[in-house]
């Protein structure tokens, strides 16, 4: 499968490197470049873009600005470019709707793995939409598809999964699509594992194994991403917001310890849980 790919920075010895490793990848085209965020801006909204590349420093305004401004318009997978690694900004370009990361001086093998992992991404969210509506369209599911959905409760999702640390994630989809299935429901007590595994890869065992398992490696680095900021400070806002909503805080507590001591154990977690707090944070006013 090719992709489509613009890089927007303002040194075009970057602008060439990049583009020749997207050719040299096989992922697909560079179909264009800017120098700035406004020119990047127009010509993006006049074309149609799967993977946007930017760096976090434009001349006429951050990176992070550009991509809030687009995100809302260009459903694309968004790659920061930058040397800056603070906390406070790499929060900042999560919200605003960054999945991946590159880090200054670029390598090519670098940049390689990080595509190759946004177009593996990509992949897995265009297959589970084909599988949604395939399943639909023989009726296992009666749930309304995604997108009949209130756009500010699947904003408030993928929010709430930046916010855990986890936009980028593979699993991420798989999370929103379930947490979607529950918001949905007439009794989401009811809703098992089982029925969202369903829904979200239908009857193939294979499928549903596949997304179970992404949506556990997404769901056990949210617990990480939380203990980090639990450790650095314990009155941290998300820390204190979501360790105990999305997670049975002994496990909390448990994986700290794992991390303080090098321990060999750690937090378990409950996928069911996460999806369903998930669910209930995104319908809170």
């Amino acid at each position: 499968m090719q992709y489509r790919f613009f890089v927007v920075d303002d040194d075009i010895a970057v602008r060439r490197m990049l583009q020749e490793v997207i050719q040299d990848s096989g992922l697909g085209t560079l179909i264009g470049s800017a120098s700035c965020g406004n020119e990047a801006r127009q010509a993006m909204l006049a074309t149609a873009v799967d993977v946007v590349l930017v760096d976090l420093l434009l001349p006429d305004m951050d990176g992070i600005e550009l991509v809030r401004l687009l995100s809302g318009t260009l459903p694309a997978s968004y790659v920061m470019i930058s040397q800056v690694q603070a906390k406070v900004m790499v929060e900042a370009a999560y919200e605003a709707g960054i999945d991946f990361f590159i880090h200054k001086p670029i390598n090519s093998r670098e940049v390689r793995a990080v595509l190759a992992k946004v177009c593996e991404t990509l992949a897995l969210k265009r297959t589970v939409s084909n599988i949604y509506r395939s399943v639909a369209e023989i009726g296992v599911s009666t749930t309304p598809e995604p997108s009949t959905l209130t756009d500010k409760t699947t904003l408030r999702i993928r929010t709430l999964l930046r916010d855990l640390g986890i936009g980028g994630e593979a699993g991420a989809r798989d999370l929103e699509d379930a947490a979607l299935f529950i918001v949905c429901g007439q009794s989401r007590d009811a809703v098992s594992v089982k029925d969202l595994l369903l829904h979200i890869a239908g009857d193939s065992l294979t499928a549903q194994k596949a997304a179970e398992q992404r949506m556990r490696r997404a769901v056990q680095s949210a617990l990480r991403h939380l203990v980090a900021l639990g450790l650095e400070d314990y009155a941290h806002p998300r820390f204190e917001k979501y360790a105990a909503t999305f997670f049975d805080f002994a496990e909390v507590r448990c994986e700290m310890r794992r991390v303080e001591n090098n321990g060999p154990y750690g937090g378990k977690i409950s996928l069911k849980r996460f999806v369903n707090a998930l669910a209930h944070e995104a319908c809170m006013p």
